[in-house]
């Protein structure tokens, strides 16, 4: 055996035929090949762990080791359940180090080393390719959609020591199990040496002398009352018949326990019995956490678990804006918040950029996550980190910006475009203009864009650079891909001279005061031809509402779009922008007309107007005040980027000095304190029913609001009292109730405290529980389409269900399962429904009650 050869070698026997051989039947070439194993033994390291057999849950484990030699340490220890599912076996190093290698032919060249690569070339020879590295920022983390007051789950059982320090001298590492764990440990060790290592594993049984199993709901609301019912096993050894067990229980301050706190059980040895405890929700929300301890004389078993109090209402975020010329204003909250989680701000400034401060504060507060929502929330801060009121944040818009660069992947398709939700097949043209330009900004400010996602990107844009148009619609869209390849660099001369001709030709003078023509105002003027942009640029008027075919270009949108492209391009226009022209951009969000899109897009004009026409500004003289009970308070304010302050939630008015004309902005965003009395319709109207096995309706003690000739006379209803682990059906139904088509409509879904999802009645993505649903586009869509209503996008939350899709005047059905996981009475949220890009339609049902009876 060579000198060096180690683990497993082969031996290869080859014969060649002789040059000179007159046997033609012979063959040329044979060979045989066999393996072999060579002795270990040098690199195997001795080494022992010791630990007990048996455990209990709470208490410390002490691993004793030693190795031979001096080595390095790392113990592991799992639970033995999850190495079985995960099928996951003993680390073995030295099998790693001194595997099996396959006998094969590897060929080599080295031409494209001494060759340069052409693609290089072209990328670094042409404009911003010194910013084709890669963002090394991690996807960020969304909460859309989660419930913030969360529970502290038990985590998976398992631990590791970090590195240790062995040697032939006894050692001992310390872990303390967790108080609800009660199965197989495995304790796994891996050592390495300077010549040799191992890895050893034991087993140890934890197992209280009292296994308590607790059933508490996941999630209540306030004021909910329900049953905590606790197992207990009986696994002290040697306890006889009928042992005494005192089972108590203690809770956090925002339970109310009702009734007894302790129970006593007789129990044999090796037997189970139950014990149940009720208890009341608090009416502040959070994580509570319930502690039970079982006893007999000295021996103690104890075990915690934990729920949410979460409240009945989805989160929003609401806009309130005015302006005042005397710089004096009043003004009344429309929303009483609860203190958790609320925030309310008030900004006032004699520049209209103020607004922007709660148009940010609105965009990152919006709960769903498609592709344009989340683009929206960092596009602006392009701008934004140019002003100087902005610099303290600087740096985290560039993170939340390279963060975004790189979590657009997940949406990018097999063309280049974008798609609105994750699992779509067929790429948006809006979308994907929109994500262009976002990432042309993102890179013309230093950003690394990513090469290879925005190469593609541009391609899509070639494409609709060239379709054929067939409205208006189409051909701004075709002006808007031709104005970002010209920003990119690229000669578009004859796309664009073609496109002016064409609408010249088959539209006369419809689209010169559209927003169309100003992307095709800002093309000529990339391309310094002063005179045709200075033609186009001035006769933009803005749309009446309803105008645009788009979802996403409302007035309010293409306003803004209109605004931004003359503040970067002809920036000498804007001393001269007519008061209504500016006022019309700034109505709309003074009344909270907004969505995502128009939101962000209002941001970069008024950025772009305010450092255009602004400049800088020093700390303006702004007082406010609150007025608590019947006294009126002055609020800290803080200078940047405006002046601003935060009202306490308890303020019932507030008022704000100046000394000129001023712009204010109240921003609220948070829980509100009452459930709804009534439900509301605007545009929209849903109605949620929950059935049993044979159809029956549960009376939640407030009824539908649909008719018994639209709900079916056969339809009977029952006492909305059910039993832990009944199955019922959820089914929602929604119409427009203004005879039109609403799409991108979010539909949020709270479930009563005591529920749970059954994932498998809804279409979910294996991996992450969630599913988009493709559909027709909108202009070949059927509503309800055959075979029932089908979502964009289904996101499964542990105390929720959101829906997005489209609605028209026919009524469409969701229908779903849950399960009754604890007794107890609960308060049955109201259902909600809301258009994503028009704010005026919006519907809720009203609450109820449902009764969930031990079995």
């Amino acid at each position: 055996v060579p000198e060096g050869l180690e683990g497993n070698a082969y031996v290869n026997v080859a014969f060649v035929r002789a040059a000179d051989s007159p046997e033609i039947f012979v063959s040329p070439l044979s060979y045989a090949v066999a393996p072999f194993t060579i002795d270990r033994s040098q690199r195997q390291l001795k080494l022992d762990i010791e630990t007990p057999e048996r455990a209990r849950p709470g208490e410390e484990l002490a691993i004793r080791y030693r190795s031979e030699t001096p080595a390095k340490l790392l113990i592991i220890a799992v639970d033995e359940g999850i190495l079985q599912v995960a099928d996951h076996a003993t680390p073995a190093p030295l099998n790693h180090f001194l595997r099996k290698r396959a006998l094969q032919v590897r060929t080599q060249q080295m031409l494209d080393l001494i060759l340069p690569e052409y693609r290089l070339l072209l990328e670094r020879s042409a404009s911003g390719g010194d910013m084709l590295a890669r963002s090394a920022m991690m996807e960020a983390a969304l909460g859309s959609n989660l419930n913030p007051f969360a529970r502290a789950v038990e985590k998976p059982v398992a631990f590791w020591s970090g590195l240790l320090d062995a040697d032939p001298q006894a050692r001992e590492y310390r872990v303390t199990l967790p108080e609800h764990f009660n199965g197989q440990l495995r304790i796994m060790a891996v050592a390495v040496s300077a010549q040799a290592m191992a890895s050893v594993e034991q087993h140890t049984l934890v197992r209280a002398p009292f296994v308590l199993s607790p059933n508490a709901p996941l999630m209540v609301a306030p004021g909910d009352e329900f049953t905590l019912s606790v197992g207990v096993a009986n696994m002290l050894e040697g306890g006889g018949e009928g042992l005494p067990i005192r089972v108590a229980l203690s809770s956090d301050e925002g339970l109310t326990i009702l009734g007894d706190s302790e129970h006593l059980l007789g129990l044999d040895t090796g037997s189970e019995g139950r014990v149940e405890f009720r208890l009341r929700a608090g009416e502040v929300p959070g994580g509570q956490t319930l502690h039970l301890r079982a006893s007999h004389d000295e021996t103690v078993s104890r075990r915690s678990t934990s729920l949410s109090i979460r409240p009945a209402l989805p989160y929003q975020t609401s806009l309130l804006g005015g302006r005042s010329e005397s710089g004096k204003a009043e003004l009344s909250l429309p929303r009483q918040l609860l203190p958790q989680l609320a925030e309310q701000q008030l900004s006032a400034s004699a520049s209209p950029l103020v607004l922007s401060t709660g148009l940010l504060r609105y965009l990152e507060h919006f709960p769903h996550g498609c592709t344009e929502q989340l683009v929206s929330q960092v596009f602006p801060l392009i701008g934004l980190g140019q002003h100087a009121g902005y610099a303290p944040q600087r740096a985290e818009f560039e993170q939340r910006i390279a963060a975004m660069l790189q979590s657009l992947r997940s949406r990018q398709q097999a063309d280049g475009g974008f798609v609105l939700w994750p699992g779509q097949r067929a790429s948006d043209p809006e979308l994907s203009l929109y994500v262009a330009h976002f990432l042309l900004a993102a890179r013309q400010q230093g950003h690394a864009v990513p090469s290879d996602m925005l190469n593609p990107l541009l391609g899509q844009l070639r494409r609709l650079a060239q379709q054929p148009q067939q409205d208006l619609e189409q051909a701004r869209q075709r002006a808007s891909a031709i104005y970002l390849l010209i920003r990119n660099g690229e000669v578009m001369n004859n796309q664009l001279v073609h496109l002016h001709e064409g609408l010249q030709r088959e539209h006369a003078e419809d689209w010169q005061t559209t927003l169309l023509a100003s992307y095709l105002a800002a093309s000529y003027q990339l391309l310094r031809k002063q005179s045709e942009a200075e033609a186009l640029i001035g006769r933009y008027r803005p749309q009446p509402d309803g105008a645009a075919r788009h979802l996403f270009q409302d007035r309010l949108s293409q306003d803004a779009q209109h605004l931004y492209l003359l503040a970067q391009h002809f920036p000498q226009r804007l001393a001269g922008l007519p008061t209504q022209r500016l006022d019309a951009l700034l109505d709309p969000i003074l009344a909270g007309e907004i969505n995502t899109h128009s939101a962000a897009w209002s941001i970069l004009a008024l950025g772009a107007w305010g450092k255009a026409v602004l400049g800088s500004s020093g700390v303006e003289a702004i007082t406010m005040e609150q007025r608590l009970a019947d006294s009126w308070q002055a609020l800290e304010t803080l200078p940047q980027p405006f002046v601003h302050a935060s009202p306490s939630v308890e303020a019932q008015a507030l008022r704000l000095q100046g000394q000129g004309p001023l712009f204010y902005q109240l921003v609220q965003a948070g829980f509100e304190r009452e459930l709804p009395e009534q439900a509301l319709r605007q545009g929209l109207e849903i109605q949620r029913e929950y059935l049993d096995n044979e159809g029956n309706i549960i009376d939640t003690a407030l009824l539908p609001a649909l008719s018994q000739r639209e709900r079916g006379s056969d339809v009977s209803l029952r006492d909305g009292t059910i039993r832990v682990g009944q199955e019922l059906t959820v089914r929602l139904r929604l119409r427009s109730t203004d005879q039109r088509q609403h799409q991108q409509v979010a539909v949020i879904d709270l479930l009563p405290g005591g529920f749970a999802v059954e994932r498998d009645s809804l279409p979910r993505e294996p991996q992450f529980g969630i599913l988009p649903m493709p559909r027709p586009a909108p202009e070949t869509a059927i509503y309800p389409p055959p075979g029932g209503w089908q979502p964009d996008y289904v996101d499964i939350r542990e105390d929720r269900v959101v829906l997005y899709g489209s609605f028209g005047p026919e009524l469409s059905t969701i229908e779903y399962k849950v399960r009754a996981t604890a007794a107890g009475q609960f308060i049955v949220p109201p259902a909600y429904a809301e258009a994503m890009y028009d704010h005026r339609v919006r519907a809720h049902d009203k609450p109820g009650k449902i009764r969930v009876k031990q079995d």
